[in-house]
């Protein structure tokens, strides 16, 4: 893992000017460390020399501490402002990113994204507050202590220059072992936001099985903790032994510059500034190494960050025909996934006329959801194409398509809202007598359009959450542009009466119908059957 991701850098305008402001304050900052020492060294000399100091030497030394204290400041204002604009940045990118109608493939689980955005970003703070100032800091003051130094004391430059790697090897070398135990516990927070979240989403089931999940937490709770409290020891390990060593190689200078002064060969001016230097070209290290901890699981959450924002996007602009008088023809349409040997969707072809009643069957898992990812363009065909009218879907403009499509997944999404409100998401213009039919053709006349559901509307049966819906997708076709509609499973739960009543107000739409199908009579009622999985065969009725 880089201290500073180059795609960061690449991306975010406020990263840029945050690393040209550090390097500006680190170059002041080297100078003033080097004004300092000089300054002080005079100072304590003259004193051991019997003389007064000046009035111009004391105000230089008290400028020297008051422009370091200043510059520290100016630094850590700016780390602050570029951490808050980072994570803004970052947090408004991924979320673009996650709901980019132009996104391709499968969508970043909810949990991940939610521990992100949360408190995975805020981990930035001290990358950006401590770390990123240090390793500026790193990069320059170490150098230039050092080239003042050889203007004095040519040895005691060479045994900081070889010293000072040795101490940088180091804290690389502690870097390594423990970005794993970062690493480590990143995910161990990640895995106890997403079983926190689906012990939330399944508790009503849990509870009628009387199934206990404080266990459960407690235990994954507690491997966050451990694998917190390993990065930690390691911290304190490390952070122990690269004092130890710095203080080991500081000494070296300070034994061979006392010597001189005492047995005269070095006087007590140069001796004590080379003295006060040799610490500062090593601080910045060390800090650098007390902050690198810290800075890891910022690090890590900018690289998730990033990852997320690295997709496959479509960037087709052709204008698809309208599907009321084109056919979607499948050529040998077939998705297949890393890691899997078996395709998800063995190749099918097919040709779907307009306004034609088509029913996708075959056993579960066969891919029959997995085709109608590829006929909204949520996923990419691995093999084969899907054409519209002549116009391969894969050139076409996803956003423009989609307003052809009306969708009824498994479980329909319900925002927290009225009922009318969830329904007019096919057509926002639609009129309360239109949500009232579309209501009542999807078999839930008794709907009361002004009432109001809870999130996910869980206060809804599943049924009901189904002929929510399909009422919208009814209501797309009718007041809308979708002349398309793609449906999963949408009767089951129906009773026979309200599948009959859906199955003919789709019959009666006049638009293309595509139907997952496990039940006889939706697939009686089709006017093609298209088989999916094993070997394909297309039956017209």
């Amino acid at each position: 893992m880089k201290p500073l991701d180059p795609r960061l850098v690449r991306r975010s305008r406020a990263v840029r000017r945050y690393l040209a402001a550090s390097v500006a304050v680190g170059v002041a900052t080297a100078v003033v460390v080097v004004a300092q020492a000089a300054l002080l060294a005079w100072l304590i000399a003259r004193g051991f020399e019997g003389r007064s100091a000046t009035a111009a030497l004391l105000t230089g030394v008290a400028l020297c501490f008051t422009a370091r204290a200043g510059l520290a400041w100016v630094h850590a204002l700016l780390s602050e402002r570029a951490s808050v604009a980072v994570k803004s940045g970052l947090r408004d990118e991924v979320t673009a990113a996650v709901l980019d109608p132009r996104r391709v493939g499968d969508r970043p689980e909810a949990s991940r994204v939610v521990g992100l955005l949360g408190p995975g970003l805020d981990a930035l703070d001290p990358y950006f507050g401590k770390f990123l100032p240090q390793l500026v800091l790193t990069a320059l003051v170490p150098a230039t202590v050092v080239v003042a130094i050889a203007t004095t004391d040519l040895l005691a430059a060479v045994t900081v220059a070889i010293t000072l790697p040795l101490v940088v090897m180091f804290l690389v070398l502690v870097g390594k072992l423990t970005r794993d135990k970062v690493d480590r516990r990143y995910e161990a927070l990640q895995r106890l936001g997403a079983h926190f979240g689906d012990v939330l989403d399944g508790l009503r089931v849990l509870k009628v099985h009387g199934r206990r999940q404080d266990a459960g937490l407690r235990k994954v709770g507690d491997q966050h903790r451990r694998e917190s409290v390993k990065a930690l020891r390691m911290a304190f390990l490390s952070g122990f032994v690269l004092e130890l060593f710095s203080t080991i190689c500081v000494a070296l200078v300070a034994v061979s510059i006392g010597l001189r002064v005492v047995e005269g060969h070095m006087d007590l001016a140069p001796g004590l500034f080379v003295l006060l230097l040799a610490p500062e070209a090593f601080l910045p290290v060390r800090q650098m190494g007390a902050h690198f901890h810290a800075s890891q699981e910022g690090v890590g959450a900018a690289a998730d960050a990033l990852d997320l924002l690295e997709y496959d996007r479509a960037d087709g602009t052709a204008t698809v025909p309208s599907v009321a008088g084109a056919p979607v023809v499948l050529d040998a349409v077939g998705v297949t996934r890393d890691g899997r040997d078996v395709p998800v969707l063995a190749p099918v072809t097919a040709t779907i006329e307009p306004g034609s009643f088509v029913a996708l069957t075959g056993p579960s898992g066969s891919g029959k959801s997995t085709l109608l990812d590829v006929l909204l363009g949520f996923l990419r065909p691995t093999t084969g194409r899907v054409m519209v009218g002549g116009v391969d879907l894969a050139g076409a403009d996803p956003a423009a398509w989609r307003r052809q499509v009306a969708w009824v997944p498994q479980v329909p999404g319900l925002l927290r809202d009225s009922v009318a409100a969830n329904v007019r998401l096919g057509a926002g213009d639609a009129s309360d007598d239109d949500v009232a039919r579309a209501l009542a053709d999807a078999g839930a006349p008794d709907l009361p359009l002004d009432r109001v559901l809870e999130d996910q509307g869980r206060d809804l049966s599943a049924g009901e959450r189904r002929r929510v819906g399909i009422a919208r997708a009814l209501l797309a076709v009718r007041r809308g542009d979708a002349r398309l509609v793609l449906m999963d499973e949408p009767t089951a739960g129906l009773d026979a009466a309200a599948e009959a009543t859906v199955l003919r107000s789709l019959r009666d739409l006049g638009a293309t119908v595509v139907v997952v199908a496990h039940h006889r009579d939706v697939v009686a009622a089709a006017d093609t059957t298209i088989a999916v999985g094993g070997r394909q065969e297309v039956t017209v009725r």
